[in-house]
């Protein structure tokens, strides 16, 4: 099979050899392996219960906080495991594509920096979901501060969108300029930025639907599809790197 297969090299670059015992496919092999545990853990968090709404009642909340709180510990192990699985995802894919932009890219930068905003609001939305569960279990007197806690939370999840879609927005750039990745991932990340940026509407609306809504729910869809895909890419092919002119 050719080794330039999928990989059109961009103006002054030629698609250097496959490397998969290499420098670069080593970091290559545990960044694919970094976006499969996110995946994952991701998709596990779904059966997990969900943080309460913060339109419900004090009391609705503290005794739904108790009555799963197995489930919630659970939930919130498995995210945070799935934060640092994220982060070390984003290093490798700024490394591979910091390889082909080059040293000063700055999409590929945009991608570090975006992505990194985005795992920091993640492990802001999980010290909020360990506040939630620690306060209902400590069995406070007053459970007023529960619903603050549950709308603050879902706000800082709203706010996950901008840098995701500035991350997604850097990847697309970085993919279809470099082919530092096969083309058709970077049409991906071009298609969850645009739908992203519809759900961004949202924050206007007290309730998600119509397209907003549908736009919300294919974009977070077309996110896990994205960092799979990477990751399965990453995993067949790593250390793919670009010649000098």
């Amino acid at each position: 099979m050719d080794a330039r297969a999928n990989y059109e090299p961009s103006d002054g670059q030629t698609a250097g050899p496959v490397r998969p015992d290499g420098v670069t496919g080593r970091p290559d092999r545990w960044t694919a392996a970094a976006g499969l545990v996110f995946t994952a853990l991701v998709v596990a968090s779904i059966f997990t219960p969900e943080v309460p709404s913060g339109d419900s009642p004090a009391e609705d909340i503290a005794a739904q906080l108790a009555a799963e709180g197995t489930g919630h510990r659970l939930s919130l192990l498995l995210g945070l495991i799935a934060d640092i699985a994220f982060l070390v995802f984003l290093a490798g894919l700024w490394s591979r594509l910091r390889r082909w932009e080059g040293q000063a890219g700055m999409f590929a930068a945009l991608v570090l920096t975006a992505g990194t905003a985005v795992g920091a609001l993640m492990l802001v939305s999980g010290g909020l979901h360990l506040v939630l569960i620690q306060y209902a279990s400590g069995g406070q007197s007053d459970p007023a501060v529960l619903p603050a806690l549950a709308v603050l939370n879902q706000w800082v999840g709203a706010a996950i969108l901008p840098p995701s879609i500035a991350m997604f927005l850097g990847a697309a750039v970085a993919i279809l300029t470099t082919r530092a990745l096969p083309r058709w991932l970077g049409w991906v990340a071009a298609a969850t930025a645009l739908l992203q940026l519809i759900a961004l509407a949202g924050v206007f609306q007290t309730t998600i639907e119509g397209v907003v809504g549908i736009a919300a729910f294919v974009g977070f869809l077309l996110f896990m599809v994205w960092v799979l895909a990477t990751s399965v890419v990453l995993l067949i092919r790593p250390g793919r790197q670009p010649n000098g002119p």
